[in-house]
């Protein structure tokens, strides 16, 4: 597992090469290390002619709050879109967002907050 970026960088990583949009979930990891709560997401994108498969991993380091919610109904964790962007609490993430602008919603669905963000490459 090769480290790529941390917080702001992670931001540019995820709308740049390594696209979350269009990307399946495969794994979720929440650990309390350090006195500090983690959650790794893995995601793998869709393989398609302009891009091939990646497989990205974000570790959200000292989460402040996380929120999800899935039934056997649903897809497990297809991207169909996401909000991604720095608040004053720290770093936010959803992907059940009510809209795509970057501001925290009650209403997102699938949410991580989060003082600091890594991005691996698998």
């Amino acid at each position: 597992m090769e480290k790529i970026y941390r917080n702001e960088e992670v931001l540019e990583l995820t709308q740049g090469t390594y696209f979350i949009h269009d990307a399946s979930v495969t794994r979720f990891d929440i650990a309390y290390q350090e006195h500090r709560l983690c959650i790794d997401v893995c995601f793998t994108s869709i393989q398609s002619k302009k891009w091939a498969e990646t497989q990205i991993k974000l570790r959200f380091v000292n989460v402040l709050e996380y929120s999800f919610y899935w039934n056997a109904e649903h897809h497990f964790y297809y991207v169909e879109r996401y909000k991604f962007f720095k608040t004053e609490k720290g770093f936010y993430i959803s992907l059940d967002p009510v809209d795509e602008n970057d501001s925290p919603s009650d209403d997102d669905g699938d949410v991580i907050i989060s003082k600091s963000v890594e991005g691996y490459l698998l």
